[in-house]
């Protein structure tokens, strides 16, 4: 355990890991951390330390987005500001005064332009993987330099295709003096106890645990379904008749593409799968209807933007077709990520404990085909150019309404959406 001694106010403490990184004296450090390392809370305590020792300065902190910024770090920033040393608040603005004329502030992102002009001391990026990299090469970096003033980079990875992770690498070459750089696991940062990491472990898809827990970059070219394989492929698999068939689809004119499958134990069983060409979501409908019978209970979970979307040309939207099918419709109030989705199937492929939970009939050419063939594209996003990422949508959006086993919330607890 480290404590910093807070000048007229009680010492505040940070972990070993923590205080390897608040005791450096290097004027831009890089940390690659694992989830919960307690990353914001350092970060807190660093803008609060050069607020008090050089007043009269600005100060950032930087999420990237507004809300983030206040979600993650407001709350934290006002308990840890002795009462002494502030001047003012500003709860819309994000601001805190400090007596010796220092200022921190926390701002999002996303508005890159709304940053500039400001002369700073200091300044803390918070996930910077996630920002673009216009963020620190044409603002934040140019704000600096007047005051010669300081960052602290502080990120979980994503992927080795990030202006982030090529910060990290500079910041390791030996002749970049005024660098440094430090990489630390969920469990080094002492916040979360061995066994929930465990947990999460059997949540997680392997190169995601690596990732999120691990602090591990990992390259995201390559295929998207990274661990398929014909351990995930039997002739076993087979329609229940009584069971619900569990349904998803993926709009499209051309190309309508959709899986079907139920539920065995704790497993998805991709049993048919139906692709159509120029077809409207009432012909969809009616073919599932044809296919399944109009009693059959039908839960389908289809692409989000749906319910917005009218691709049969008509007053309806299509997740209202569906509905008026008689088909259940189990969709969430806005879009997926798409890391989000890649992450649900890969985990439904192999989890982190080596279970294989997601198995396909082989006549699902289609399906099987999507996952062993679409790529990542330049951009580490799945390359739609293929045309082979519409089953690879469907499916993930059925693993993520259905058989959301890396929707785990909180760490610490169990909660995800299952069936």
């Amino acid at each position: 355990m480290f404590c910093w001694n807070v000048p007229n106010s009680a010492d505040l403490s940070l972990r070993h890991a923590q205080g390897e990184v608040f005791q450096s004296k290097t004027r831009f450090r890089v940390l690659v951390a694992g989830r919960r390392f307690g990353k914001s809370y350092l970060s807190c305590i660093e803008l609060l330390r050069a607020a008090i020792e050089r007043p009269g300065e600005v100060y950032f902190y930087c999420a990237p987005t507004y809300r983030m910024a206040k979600d993650i770090a407001w709350k934290t920033l006002k308990s840890l500001v002795p009462q002494p040393w502030v001047a003012s608040k500003n709860e819309s603005d994000l601001k805190i005064e400090l007596r010796n004329g220092s200022m921190i502030e926390l701002k999002g992102t996303e508005n890159a332009m709304a940053l500039r002009g400001r002369s700073l001391g200091g300044v803390v990026l918070d996930e910077a993987a996630f920002m673009d990299s216009a963020v620190w090469f044409e603002v934040l970096r140019p704000a600096l330099a007047d005051k010669q003033g300081w960052a602290l980079f502080i990120s979980t990875p994503e992927g080795t295709a990030s202006w982030f992770y090529e910060m990290w690498l500079y910041s390791k070459e030996p002749e970049n003096k005024d660098w440094d750089a430090w990489s630390y696991t969920t469990i080094e940062g002492g916040n979360v106890p061995p066994e929930e990491v465990e947990a999460a472990r059997g949540q997680l898809d392997p190169r995601t645990f690596r990732q999120e827990f691990e602090a591990s970059f990992e390259n995201l070219s390559g295929l998207v379904a990274i661990n398929f394989s014909e351990e995930n492929i039997s002739k076993d698999v087979t329609d229940i008749p009584g069971l619900t068939v569990y349904l998803g689809l993926d709009f499209n004119v051309d190309n309508m593409s959709c899986v079907c499958a139920v539920k065995v134990d704790d497993e998805l069983h991709i049993f048919d799968e139906i692709m159509m060409v120029n077809a409207t979501t009432w012909d969809m409908a009616d073919e599932l209807n044809h296919r399944f019978g109009l009693t059959r209970k039908k839960d389908i979970s289809p692409d989000p933007t749906g319910a917005a979307r009218k691709t049969a040309g008509v007053g309806l939207t299509d997740h209202a077709i569906l509905r008026k099918a008689g088909i259940r419709v189990s969709t969430p109030k806005s879009p997926w990520k798409i890391r989000d989705k890649v992450n649900c199937v890969n985990t439904a492929i192999l989890d982190g404990n080596q279970v294989r939970r997601l198995k396909i009939h082989p006549k699902c050419r289609e399906t099987i085909k999507s996952l062993r063939t679409l790529v990542y594209d330049d951009n580490g996003l799945p390359n739609k150019k293929l045309g082979v990422d519409h089953m690879f949508d469907a499916l993930g959006y059925l693993c993520l309404m259905k058989f959301n086993l890396n929707n785990y919330g909180k760490l610490g607890t169990t909660s995800y959406r299952v069936w």
